[in-house]
């Protein structure tokens, strides 16, 4: 008679019990939903206002060369681009097709830019394309800026083979 009575109330309070952890796990869920999406609707508007600013710095963590297997890159490689200069120290894995004699520094230099255009490319993110006139070569910088923060970016020259690199948009 015990044992029976007993089965009857664990019968009753089992599905209580996962009816209760079910509703909790639902309303955590539906609170890290909430929470997520508003730290994204927060990091877009960062982006959107820094992008409409001009000024902005970019931290990459990956290269993919043209004529070389992708890297992880270890170290603080990045480009900050403030008001009419650029900040860039990347570097280069490829072929130089033309070289001025003694300087070998890669994609590290501070210079002004030339040209900058900047739009609305899609929903989710902005072209920044500036123009680099250094020395004997004109560098084409396009950065792909995305509202969550992550950044591409393609560096083209006539001298040098394409470097693409991602990493993201520092964002305070």
């Amino acid at each position: 008679m015990k044992r029976c009575a007993y089965f009857r109330l664990l019968s009753a309070l089992v599905p209580m019990a996962v009816a209760v952890v079910l509703m909790t796990a639902c309303a955590t869920t539906a609170e890290t939903r909430e929470r997520r999406a508003a730290e994204q609707q927060r990091i877009a508007q960062a982006v959107e206002e820094i992008v409409a600013s001009g000024d902005f710095t970019v931290e990459m963590n990956y290269v993919n060369p043209q004529r070389m297997r992708s890297k992880m890159l270890t170290g603080e490689y990045g480009v900050t681009v403030k008001g009419d200069s650029i900040d860039s120290y990347l570097p280069f894995f490829g072929r130089v097709y033309r070289a001025e004699f003694g300087i070998q520094t890669g994609l590290r230099f501070e210079d002004k830019i030339a040209q900058r255009q900047v739009k609305r490319a899609r929903k989710d993110y902005y072209e920044v394309d500036l123009v680099v006139k250094r020395h004997m070569e004109h560098l084409f910088y396009s950065f792909d800026i995305y509202d969550n923060g992550k950044v591409t970016l393609m560096v083209r020259s006539d001298n040098r083979d394409t470097m693409h690199f991602s990493g993201d948009l520092v964002v305070e």
